[in-house]
């Protein structure tokens, strides 16, 4: 297969990769978030043992959250 592009491949394969952090839930599981802004986090993951953080909708991937509402 050929690819014809205009842009040269060093800029297609330099893909702006986000700082993604680990933050603890109390029940010991973690939530892997990304940093939208200043005290606000978009949820990636989710991993933990307890099923009823995965029941949480405040902690569901996609959603945003503030570091207060982790409590």
């Amino acid at each position: 297969m050929i690819i014809y592009i205009a842009d040269p491949m060093e800029l297609l394969q330099q893909q702006e990769e986000k700082k993604q952090v680990k933050i603890k839930l109390p029940s010991g599981g973690y939530l892997t978030a990304e940093s939208v802004d200043y005290n606000h986090w978009k949820v990636v993951d989710i991993c933990s043992t307890d099923p009823m953080e995965y029941l949480n909708e405040r902690h569901y991937p996609g959603s945003i959250i503030g570091l207060e509402d982790i409590k």
